[in-house]
């Protein structure tokens, strides 16, 4: 340890770990004097006795053990700081482990940390997918894309993507000899294709002209597990699933694909980044969230969800 002239809490913690004035003063490269100053201006300042002292012995009072765990904190936190700031430059590198949603994460998010991660050659990611809520600062994750409303976030700093909204649609042969639905209830007439969800198909959701939520259970034909799966049965004209509507902007704004009773659907979810709370936030966690959020702007709604 080397000891920085008037660090006499320095001083107080190399005794309390070698044990002894003499031995702290050969480790700091003082003179058991000076060791026994610094001390003695600690106990002054704080009127306590930090040391029970004999000829053969030195030990710690109660008020000594206290102080010392404080000032081991303080010390451990001090350094941990140091260690960001020290780390602070406008280029970004280091480790950064990213959790994203596998769909949205996989083609939307994730090609922008590619990029990030070309930009910057000093940036290592890792990049793993889930759809659970992860304790992030158990399971070391420094970066979380989420779907759905969050749960308690304490400890947790979240900013708002967007809100991923849902189209029903079915391929535009399907439409060659079916009615477009004008109601919910035209449904019934048609080949549908839902998500299990405990064994049945997951409820649909739809909001009614006056505004009310209505949970709707369709019959479905197919029970596909994952919105790829489901669109590739749209496309195949298969019927009329759910889907998010970035996957499929591009070939209903083609034609490929029809949208159906747009102003009904209902069970958009919010999307948000999450991340711990920390005093600095490093440039790589920075620059990460900053191109996360560019490329979500271009795929998600800023509605309500």
């Amino acid at each position: 340890m080397q000891h920085q002239p008037g660090d006499d809490i320095g001083v107080f913690l190399a005794v309390c770990e070698a044990g002894s004035f003499v031995a702290a003063s050969t480790r700091l490269r003082l003179s058991a004097s000076a060791v026994a100053k610094a001390i003695g201006r600690i106990e002054k300042r704080l009127n306590i006795r930090l040391f029970k002292r004999t000829t053969r012995s030195l030990s710690l009072t109660a008020e000594g053990i206290a102080y010392r765990d404080v000032c081991e904190t303080a010390r451990r936190d001090i350094h941990r700081v140091e260690t960001i700031i020290s780390g602070l430059s406008d280029e970004p590198s280091g480790s950064l482990n990213v959790s994203l949603p596998p769909l949205f994460g996989s083609q939307i998010v994730a090609p922008a940390l590619y990029a990030l991660s070309r930009k910057w050659p000093r940036l290592n990611l890792n990049i793993s997918t889930s759809v659970e809520h992860l304790n992030l600062a158990d399971s070391g994750i420094d970066l979380a894309v989420r779907i759905g409303e969050l749960p308690d976030t304490g400890g947790l700093i979240a900013r708002r993507l967007g809100v991923q909204r849902l189209v029903l649609c079915g391929s535009r042969g399907y439409f060659d000899n079916r009615r477009r639905p004008g109601t919910i209830e035209d449904l019934v007439d048609h080949d549908l294709i839902g998500a299990p969800k405990n064994g049945r198909p997951a409820p649909w959701q739809f909001r009614q002209s006056d505004g009310a939520l209505s949970i709707w259970h369709p019959r479905s034909r197919l029970l596909l597990e994952g919105s790829l799966l489901t669109l590739s049965a749209i496309r195949s004209g298969q019927g009329l699933g759910l889907v998010p509507q970035w996957l499929v902007r591009d070939e209903i704004s083609g034609g490929q694909l029809v949208s159906v009773l747009e102003d009904c659907i209902a069970g958009h979810l919010p999307v948000h980044a999450v991340w711990p709370s920390a005093p600095i936030m490093l440039p790589r966690l920075r620059m990460a969230i900053d191109a996360i959020v560019e490329a979500s702007a271009l795929e998600l709604a800023s509605g309500a969800a």
